[in-house]
C-alpha cells in the first residue's frame, strides 16, 4: 500500500522530507510525490541530479512528463497551478478538537513521567553524591588523624560533592 500525504503535510515538511518522497517515490501514491515536487520548486529547493533522475523515472512509470502530471492533477482540483492549490489550505489545523485534546494529555502525561523521572534521578544523585562525600571526609580524617601523614581521598570527595550539588540542583 503506498502512502498518501496531504498538502497541510506537504507544505510543512522540511526540504529533506520532501526529497525522501521523490527518492523514495515507488512507495508514495502520484498525489503525494507531485506536491512533493511542486512544493519543492515553490521553494526554490535546488534540484540535484539524482534527484532529477529518480523523477524522470517516475514520470517514465507513469507514462507521463512531471510538467504534463502537474497540470492533469490541478486541472482535476479546479486550479491552475500548485500555487492557487496551496492558497486553498485552510489555516486552521486539521486535527479535530477532540484528537487536539487527546494529543495534549498525552503531552501532558509525558511530561509528567519525565519529570518524576528526572526528581527519581536528582535523588539519586543526592544520595550517592552524599554518600561518596562523607565517605572520602570520613576515610581522609581517619588516615590524617593517625599522625603519620595518610591517604587523602580528594578523588571521592570531589566526585561525590559534584554529584551531591548536581542532585541538588536538578530537584
Amino acid at each position: 500500500m503506498k502512502t498518501t500525504k496531504t498538502l497541510a503535510q506537504i507544505s510543512s515538511s522540511k526540504g529533506f522530507q520532501l526529497s525522501e518522497i521523490l527518492v523514495n517515490w515507488q512507495y508514495y501514491t502520484e498525489e503525494t510525490v507531485i506536491l512533493a515536487y511542486s512544493e519543492i520548486k515553490r521553494r526554490g529547493i535546488q534540484i540535484n541530479e539524482e534527484i532529477e533522475k529518480l523523477i524522470t523515472a517516475f514520470s517514465e512509470a507513469q507514462g507521463k512528463s512531471i510538467s504534463q502530471l502537474e497540470s492533469e492533477f490541478f486541472q482535476s482540483k479546479n486550479v491552475t497551478d500548485y500555487k492557487d492549490y496551496y492558497n486553498t489550505l485552510p489555516t486552521y489545523s486539521e486535527i479535530s478538537n477532540e484528537e487536539s485534546h487527546k494529543l495534549e494529555k498525552l503531552r501532558r502525561d509525558q511530561m509528567f513521567q519525565r519529570q518524576a523521572l528526572e526528581q527519581k534521578h536528582a535523588n539519586k544523585d543526592v544520595l550517592y553524591g552524599g554518600l561518596w562525600f562523607v565517605g572520602g571526609l570520613v576515610v581522609t580524617l581517619v588516615s590524617v588523624s593517625s599522625g603519620k601523614g595518610g591517604f587523602i581521598a580528594y578523588g571521592a570527595v570531589i566526585f561525590g560533592g559534584i554529584q551531591f550539588f548536581r542532585g541538588l540542583m536538578k530537584s
